[in-house]
């Protein structure tokens, strides 16, 4: 069963697996912030995923009019990537060499491609949230990133980013440090 996933990670994810994987980190997004999700079940994979968009900007921008509040939250954030990434990895035995290529085909699934250079930096774009996330904004859902990239990883270093696409960057860069 693994072997056959593993042959799928090169493809663009179907889009039930699309809309699962939006309603999942949906569900990750809003406990984090100790609100409910927006219904998809009657929505496209493309529909979901530009709800999903349109709910993690405002629910962002509002948190970030307080920067107690908004630290909390990216916190809570970073910790459900993190439980989300290490469930998976766990869940579906995801073997070290298997890690980034899954990690890919995942980011792929929400509208991200997600490269890495042999040095092992990462790079994010083009990106599907780009043009509605503010700079802030994006920095906020890169806890996110972190976590679930360090869950999905097995790893414990920290996700540093050098450039931002909504900083007017060409891409997302990152390394972990």
């Amino acid at each position: 069963m693994l072997a056959a996933v593993e042959k799928m990670l090169g493809w663009p994810p179907p889009a039930w697996a699309r809309k699962v994987e939006v309603a999942v980190i949906m569900g990750v997004f809003a406990q984090a912030f100790d609100v409910e999700p927006p219904a998809v079940g009657e929505l496209s994979a493309d529909e979901a995923l530009l709800a999903f968009r349109e709910f993690t900007a405002a629910c962002m921008e509002a948190a970030l009019e307080d920067e107690q509040v908004a630290a909390l939250y990216r916190q809570r954030l970073g910790e459900g990537g993190l439980r989300l990434g290490s469930q998976l990895r766990a869940t579906l035995r995801v073997r070290p060499s298997s890690a980034f290529p899954f990690a890919q085909f995942l980011y792929r699934g929400i509208g991200i491609e997600l490269t890495s250079d042999e040095a092992g930096a990462l790079r994010f774009g083009p990106c599907s949230f780009a043009e509605r996330y503010s700079p802030r904004c994006c920095c906020f859902m890169s806890a996110f990133d972190e976590g679930f990239l360090r869950g999905l990883l097995g790893t414990d270093a920290q996700l540093v980013f050098s450039c931002r696409l909504t900083e007017g960057a060409a891409c997302c860069r990152a390394r972990f440090e």
